[in-house]
């Protein structure tokens, strides 16, 4: 057993070290999953965000052929088919139609999906940039030296927000010569305001709660946020983002353009264009053709292979921050790191306890055989001890040996006086052993103080009497009454009698004191049997009241004893919902102290059960 536990001391260190070093690791490939995750998250995100944009803006093209025949029934039922099929339909807010006027001015037009036509409408005031936009385009004015057809209007319109559609003419694109001048401008552009308030109520927390969420919660604050003005939020899922601050998180992802190269787009044999999503009708060659000779931003035109640049401006005006509750993903897994070596170190420092408490119980059993060997060996000598003064005074009272009647009395006694010894010590043995085994009840009654203590004094009488103790009571007259087994409070005082005078020493003098005492749970009677005899030492102070347990010094006088005496006194006490406390100075003496609570209701009985007590003191 020994080795074992020494072996296990010698792991735990070993252990520590492993653990810690193995935490280590798995923070870090926690880390790495969480940064991968949280990229492919956000990815997704704006994938779905910008692919909703650019589903509106496939959606709602239109040619020169129909703007100059002002056929609006296909465009109307494309609108409816959009309501019906689209995700979030809500995202669209108006659909305006831009063309020259005679002056070469932009004249707006609101679609009215009940008329289905374009009806004359207002500029609105947050498109007073884009109105300028466009009386440069038709007008030409921004870029007379600019390619064949090439959009100088933005794409994206921040202020609204608003996509703007390009109308191309196909005959024009068809027919088109190098050599002949360019024309200046589309014949006219289709611009979709979005709804704002729908995008940051509906349409990003819908998105957040499908990449973002972890069973319904949040491990991520975010916030969408211009690019041109980094301090201005557009949406932000809590206070962590405060507004007017360039905020910082742990990734970020630029959200808000029109991805016409997106895999949801896909090119037939026939050269039509064809969608995953059954909500995008077909559109006709000439405007399929247009499509298919798509030039960003930023690219020069070929004039050996001219092409046609349908998208224009700055793309991905908004982005996405996110930040980890914690305050940082890097804070996140060291919390978690933390968490998880506390569990860890908890569960080694578990495992040394246990180690200790083994130890600690091995001692003790150790200590207990021992002290078990001890209290055989102790009572089979103070058994040895009467029996052989009995046999012997037997023996010489059978033989004759002993006949003036004096000596027989004084045999008589004698026999007396060791049977009473080797009955008490085989009681102590047999109540011990039923206390070990729980077997011992008390008969708890109303119980008088005084009368148990006299009964504890008489049944010592023998002894005190024998070896000349002087006994001196202190005994309060307002006892409570106490609930109380009369003989087995008496055994208890009797046992602490009988070690005042056992440890008593050279002094004869042994105080008894009972009084009343108000505590903070109420009144309580205490006993005190007090000597001026050897004295306990401070360090086995702790220990008297355990089963066998005998200090070293009585140890050491040989002085007779089982080392029950007390263990049972604490018992029966405790029984009684009591207490023992000790003091002691090592050679001047020791005073046990029994607390007993008042009985419930004892004002009224205490009267009673005095009187009580004293007749049967005096008939005794």
């Amino acid at each position: 057993m020994l080795l074992l536990v020494a072996a296990l001391i010698a792991l735990l260190p070993l252990l520590a070290v492993l653990q810690f070093r193995w935490l280590g690791e798995v923070s870090r490939a926690e880390r790495e999953r969480m940064q991968s995750s949280l990229k492919s998250a956000v990815a997704n995100f704006s994938r779905d965000f910008d692919g909703e944009l650019t589903r509106a803006y496939l959606n709602f093209q239109t040619d020169a052929k129909t703007l100059r025949g002002k056929a609006w029934q296909d465009y109307s039922r494309r609108y409816d088919q959009w309501f019906r099929a689209a995700p979030y339909p809500q995202i669209i807010a108006n659909i305006f139609l831009v063309e020259p006027d005679e002056a070469h001015a932009a004249r707006l037009a609101r679609f009215n999906r009940a008329a289905t036509q374009f009806e004359p409408a207002s500029w609105p005031a947050q498109f007073e940039s884009l109105r300028q936009q466009f009386d440069d385009e038709f007008k030409g004015e921004s870029n007379p030296a600019k390619p064949f057809m090439r959009v100088s209007v933005d794409t994206l319109v921040e202020d609204g927000p608003a996509l703007t559609i390009p109308i191309p003419d196909s005959e024009i694109l068809d027919n088109r010569d190098i050599s002949h001048p360019n024309p200046k401008s589309f014949p006219g552009y289709v611009v979709v305001t979005l709804d704002l308030d729908f995008i940051k109520q509906q349409f990003i927390p819908a998105l957040a709660a499908r990449y973002f969420a972890n069973n319904e919660q949040f491990d991520y604050s975010f916030a969408v946020v211009s690019r041109r003005e980094p301090e201005k939020i557009i949406y932000r899922s809590d206070n962590s983002f405060p507004e007017d601050t360039v905020p910082t998180g742990d990734a970020t992802a630029n959200i808000f353009n029109v991805r016409l190269d997106m895999p949801m787009l896909a090119e037939s044999n026939n050269g039509e264009i064809e969608t995953s999503d059954a909500g995008i009708e077909k559109r006709d060659k000439s405007i399929v053709r247009v499509f298919n000779t798509v030039v960003t931003k930023g690219a020069e035109p070929d004039r050996s292979a001219p092409r046609v640049a349908l998208v224009s401006g700055e793309g991905e005006l908004w982005q996405i921050i996110l930040k980890h509750r914690a305050g940082s993903l890097d804070a996140a897994v060291a919390v978690a790191r933390r968490r998880n070596l506390a569990i860890s170190f908890g569960i080694l420092l578990l495992l040394s306890v246990s180690v200790a408490m083994i130890i600690i119980s091995t001692r003790r059993a150790q200590r207990l055989a021992r002290q078990q060997m001890e209290f055989v060996a102790g009572v089979s000598h103070e058994m040895r001890t009467p029996l052989a003064v009995i046999c012997s005074a037997g023996e010489n009272l059978a033989d004759g040996v002993i006949d003036e009647r004096q000596q027989v009395r004084r045999y008589g006694a004698l026999i007396e006086s060791e049977g009473r010894r080797l009955s008490e010590m085989i009681e102590q043995a047999l109540e011990f052993a039923g206390v070990q085994r729980g077997r011992e009840n008390y008969a708890l009654r109303p119980a008088d103080v005084g009368s148990a203590i006299e009964s504890a004094i008489a049944a010592c009488a023998p002894l005190i009497q024998g070896c000349e103790f002087k006994i001196e009571k202190e005994i309060a007259d307002d006892l409570p009454v106490i609930a109380a087994d009369n003989a087995a409070l008496s055994r208890s005082i009797q046992n602490l009698l009988n070690n005042a005078m056992k440890y008593s020493g050279e002094s004869l003098l042994i105080k008894i004191k009972a009084e009343r005492v108000a505590t903070s749970r109420g009144d309580e009677a205490q006993i005190t049997i007090e000597d001026r005899g050897l004295g306990i030492k401070p360090s086995e102070l702790p220990h008297v009241f355990e089963p066998f347990f005998r200090g070293r010094a009585v140890v050491d006088a040989q002085i007779r004893g089982s080392g029950l005496g007390l263990s049972l006194v604490k018992h029966i006490i405790e029984a009684h919902g009591g207490r023992v406390t000790v003091k002691s100075a090592e050679r001047l003496g020791s005073a046990f102290t029994i607390h007993l609570p008042a009985a419930t209701g004892a004002d009224e009985l205490t009267s009673d059960v005095h009187a009580l007590g004293k007749q049967l003191t005096t008939d005794n």
